[in-house]
């Protein structure tokens, strides 16, 4: 892998809550220093926040949790 990616790319909002560990697909579309962009792909709720994200809407997460997903070949 390069070391700058390319965007968008595909991965997994990895979150761990009261109701157990959950794995969501997203599209990661930028980044800052400390967080990646990511849009939903599915509607999905943010940890801690009570907030959802619908289909298309951004957010901005910890870059610890999102894994890249990356394709078989």
């Amino acid at each position: 892998m390069a070391d700058t990616p390319s965007y968008p790319w595909h991965g997994l909002l990895c979150l761990n809550g009261l109701s157990g560990y959950h794995e969501t697909p997203v599209l990661v579309v930028g980044e800052t220093p400390k967080q990646h962009r990511i849009e939903a792909i599915e509607r999905m709720g943010l940890a801690g926040r009570m907030r959802w994200l619908n289909p298309g809407e951004r957010a901005l997460v910890p870059r610890y949790a999102v894994k890249r997903l990356v394709p078989c070949s």
